[in-house]
């Protein structure tokens, strides 16, 4: 099930994207980079400099290699963060990190009322929220512009949420999406599924 999948750390917009990275052909030189990329973050815990790039792939030109990380910003397999020094992060799953090879099998549940099904979804263990109840639950329509038909929310049960929290919750039998936007957004008559942690779609 988890062929051609790829995973956005959920926010109200999540950018649209219309191939998954394995229908994507890169460049020798473009895989380097990306790989230098991935492998230099799992060592360090962090990413390369712009020149530590050029020398591990051996690139004379500080601008070639931004030539490659615009490319592959632009196709999705990395993001520029707001930090101020080594702004390069992988997206999705960076196979020379052990323990994103790891995967925790949840539940996946469906349906209103939520049931939970037979299935289970591969999740891989380094994304997974910590100290509190997790479950898949799959989409059987499309709920909203970023939410769309067989999309897999990570849904997280927190005790409590905060400010700018995205919350799953079932309401007039339908589900439902609410931003929480001060303490007293979640009112009685919502039916809280959880948090939305992360949106994972499969791209045929």
């Amino acid at each position: 099930m988890n062929k051609c999948l790829t995973y956005f750390k959920y926010s109200v917009n999540i950018p649209p994207r219309e191939k998954s990275m394995k229908e994507i052909k890169l460049t020798k030189k473009q895989e380097l980079v990306l790989n230098y990329i991935k492998e230099y973050s799992a060592k360090h815990g962090f990413p390369p400099a712009v020149r530590e790039i050029a020398k591990g792939v051996g690139l004379n030109s500080p601008s070639s290699v931004h030539s490659h990380i615009k490319r592959l910003e632009k196709n999705g397999f990395i993001k520029k963060t707001n930090a101020k020094f080594r702004t390069l992060e992988v997206v999705g799953i960076n196979e020379f990190k052990t323990d994103e090879t790891k995967a925790v099998k949840l539940n996946i549940y469906t349906s209103i009322p939520l049931k939970k099904t037979n299935a289970t979804f591969d999740f891989p263990a380094s994304r997974m929220p910590k100290n509190v109840e997790v479950i898949a639950v799959k989409m059987q329509n499309e709920i909203s512009d970023n939410i769309k038909k067989n999309d897999i929310l990570i849904i997280s049960k927190e005790k409590a949420y905060k400010k700018f929290d995205e919350i799953l919750i079932i309401k007039e039998n339908k589900f439902k999406t609410k931003t929480i936007l001060n303490k007293d957004e979640l009112l009685s008559e919502d039916n809280i599924v959880g948090k939305i942690v992360e949106l994972s779609r499969q791209f045929q």
